[in-house]
């Protein structure tokens, strides 16, 4: 049995590396997407000038901040600042894996906060998606 430590500002090392698990993008993912925040662009169903329909860019964003879960126990925090770069369209059926690393861990105000790069790629090593996070842990 796997045994996940707590993500806590002292367990976590700078250089750290994440990796997510893989996820199909399905028809009914993308649908389920644009409902859930309200945007209907007809992209998101029909065709698109990217050659059918695409995901909404933002789609995967959750991807990568769940790569640490397959290490630790991650409990709330608070999202400080996030950075995307969509550099390629989302396309239904693809399959996707985000990747990341632990660029810098600081205390402000008493407060421990974790900043993440990441990208986010295809099934054929494409880069869908660059970006960088930072969250501040809460500690017990």
């Amino acid at each position: 049995m796997i045994q996940f430590k707590k993500l806590t500002y002292e367990a976590l090392e700078v250089g750290e590396e994440f990796v997510s698990d893989e996820q199909l993008v399905l028809p009914e993912d993308v649908e389920t997407y644009a409902f859930a925040v309200d945007d209907h662009h007809p992209w998101f169903l029909e065709d698109s000038p990217f050659g059918g329909p695409i995901a909404h860019p933002t789609l995967l964003g959750n991807q990568a901040l769940r790569m640490r879960h397959g290490r630790y126990i991650v409990h709330a925090g608070l999202h400080a600042k996030m950075d995307f770069e969509f550099l390629e369209p989302i396309r239904p059926g693809v399959r996707t894996r985000s990747r990341g690393k632990v660029v810098d861990k600081y205390e402000r105000r008493g407060k421990p906060y974790m900043v993440t790069e990441f990208v986010t790629e295809d099934e054929n090593g494409t880069t869908l998606v660059r970006g960088r996070f930072t969250q501040m842990l809460f500690r017990d």
